[in-house]
């Protein structure tokens, strides 16, 4: 079987989609498949003319699927919604229910302006038909994507594939002493869609708490940046994620792998796991003293043996694998 893979991104350090889609490719490779990988930016970039984001599918379409097609590929797996596809993954969730939560961290005089904005409607309607047409042929990451195709797209069935984590390079560490008060963790690309803000105010309710945060961001006297290693897991008690809108955050599971427990929204696909690995769920993005008081609930009852049993059902390859299964019956 010859795979084609069309996505937006395809560098691995970008974030967790990106990293998805990596594990994917390497686990062709490693059934004897053969892998045809195009995207407009990272290693595996082709060149593409420039036009408006909301016609990319169009001109991925007319350019790039064609060329997977020319090199062999009996199936073609994209992330965006190109017509022609034989797979639709929307790791960046359906769009009527991605797009008002993108708005959702900005404050309320921009957000409503950006909301009317005729160049954003119109980006977004567009993007919205092109999904349309690929619906029937989506694979849901988790059982929020599954809710979100069924209550958009009435009759429409996805089956379910989620994604896993590496539990070789995410090991379980012993829990750290808490004498000096706990630290707490934030890995996001995306840091206002992720909850940045919010995180770095439950500081004001944790006085004894510091921040580790990946990437950069503005000076805090209690916030480290770093850059990602999965050592950071070890070096924090909890990772809190409180994101505005994340189809399935790989971030959760990786905590979960290195045995620390997580933190996040209802609105991630992965919450229903966060909660089970002895974590917390919040309802509301902006609440910095809920989530606050969340952190100090998960650390007096946190499990090392708990958050990893979690993690290990949900091992890569063994999620992967049954991707690969799925994409072979495809072609």
């Amino acid at each position: 079987m010859h795979v084609g893979i069309l996505c937006e991104h395809s560098d691995p350090a970008r974030g967790g989609a990106e990293r998805y889609l990596d594990a994917l490719r390497q686990r062709l490779l490693v059934h004897g498949h053969a892998v045809s990988v195009r995207s407009r930016t990272g290693p595996h970039a082709t060149p593409t003319r420039k036009s408006p984001a909301a016609r990319r599918p169009a001109y991925y379409a007319r350019s790039l699927l064609p060329r997977l097609r020319d090199e062999g590929a009996d199936v073609v797996l994209a992330t965006t919604p190109v017509p022609g596809c034989d797979v639709y993954q929307p790791h960046h969730g359906i769009y009527a229910a991605s797009i008002p939560a993108h708005l959702d961290p900005v404050v309320w005089g921009w957000r409503h302006l950006r909301r009317v904005n005729p160049h954003r409607v119109w980006h977004f309607r567009t993007l919205k038909k092109f999904e349309a047409q690929v619906i029937d042929r989506a694979w849901a990451l988790s059982p929020r994507i599954v809710n979100d195709i069924a209550r958009f797209y009435p009759g429409v069935s996805v089956p379910l594939h989620r994604n896993g984590v590496d539990l070789a390079r995410f090991q379980p560490a012993p829990a750290r002493p808490r004498g000096a008060g706990p630290v707490l963790l934030f890995v996001a690309h995306n840091h206002e869609l992720k909850g940045w803000a919010t995180a770095v105010r439950a500081l004001r309710h944790l006085p004894r708490a510091r921040l580790i945060a990946t990437g950069q961001g503005p000076k805090h006297e209690r916030v480290t940046y770093r850059a990602f290693t999965p050592a950071l897991y070890h070096e924090a008690d909890v990772l809190v994620h409180p994101t505005f809108y994340d189809t399935a955050s790989l971030v959760v599971l990786e905590a979960l792998a290195s045995g620390r427990p997580a933190i996040t929204t209802v609105r991630d696909g992965n919450a229903d796991l966060a909660a089970r690995g002895g974590g917390a769920v919040l309802n509301d993005p902006r609440d910095d003293r809920a989530l606050a008081t969340l952190v100090e609930t998960v650390l007096a009852q946190a499990s090392v043996e708990r958050a990893r049993a979690v993690a290990e059902e949900f091992d890569e390859t063994k999620m992967l694998d049954a991707v690969v299964e799925a994409l072979a019956c495809c072609s």
